[in-house]
């Protein structure tokens, strides 16, 4: 209780593997432990080809991916398998970015309930229409967003530092969406942009300039986040009290991701008595 803000970001930023080879080998046992969770409490199916490998970010994409995300295999594949990314520290100073916290919040996002999950469900969906048309930004965001709360009130990794960067990522997200907005209307410059990122979440400066590169080459889908999750939660609840007792978070959730990746207001009509 008596550490400044900037004492307790160190401190949980400095509790980190040595080494990228050791955060590589503890990203994969975060995403095998979440995995274990969420088949351990019952919160979703897994699909049956659920098959997911971590890797080093490609050097091509690091300047646009200062610490990791999620690729799906193509439509089609016979065989598929995600391939999550992971992006090495461009300074020293970046493997603060990749502490024990952050890789378990992170691994829940891009892995297990978040990405590979919804995106593995999804591509079961026997609707190509479904299947090719729809890849909704503010479904599949938002339903990853939700992931990172919903694990931590279920218990997985609830510990103040955990605690701590999952404030600091909804902070982020919340900061994304000022960023989008002023940036393509021209209300602040590149610069600021970076600067306002770093004064809102502590970021390392490295990860704050490939964060906003990416914001100016994607307009708009860093409101997906925030606002994906906001929608989710309210058709939860809208689910909640149609269904009243018989309410399952499991069935919630296969309802959703099996559904396939739809915008939000379609996904409503995959619940009896939300169609209209």
């Amino acid at each position: 209780p008596t550490l400044s803000p900037e004492e307790i970001a160190d401190l949980v930023k400095n509790d980190h593997p040595a080494s990228f080879g050791e955060a590589l080998e503890e990203y994969r046992r975060s995403m095998a432990a979440a995995r274990r969770f969420v088949i351990d409490h019952d919160l979703a199916t897994m699909p049956a080809d659920d098959t997911l490998v971590v890797i080093e970010t490609p050097s091509y994409l690091r300047h646009l991916i200062p610490f990791a995300a999620y690729y799906d295999p193509p439509r089609f594949d016979p065989r598929p398998t995600g391939t999550y990314i992971v992006t090495p520290p461009a300074t020293p100073g970046m493997m603060r970015e990749h502490s024990y916290a952050s890789i378990s919040n992170t691994s829940v996002h891009e892995a297990y309930p978040g990405h590979h999950l919804q995106l593995a469900a999804a591509r079961t969906n026997p609707s190509l229409v479904r299947l090719i048309l729809f890849s909704a930004a503010e479904f599949t965001e938002g339903w990853a967003f939700y992931c990172e709360r919903t694990m931590k009130e279920l218990g997985f990794d609830d510990t103040p530092k955990h605690r701590y960067i999952q404030h600091i990522d909804a902070i982020w997200r919340a900061t994304r969406i000022v960023l989008d907005v002023k940036l393509h209307r021209g209300e602040i410059d590149f610069e600021d942009a970076i600067e306002y990122l770093i004064a809102q979440t502590g970021f390392e400066r490295p990860a704050a300039l490939a964060e906003v590169k990416r914001y100016t080459s994607t307009p708009s889908y860093q409101l997906s986040y925030l606002f994906g999750r906001h929608l989710i939660d309210r058709l939860k609840a809208d689910v909640e009290r149609a269904q009243g007792p018989a309410f399952s978070m499991k069935s919630f959730h296969d309802t959703l991701i099996y559904g396939g990746s739809m915008p939000v207001s379609y996904a409503k009509r995959l619940f009896a008595g939300l169609d209209s």
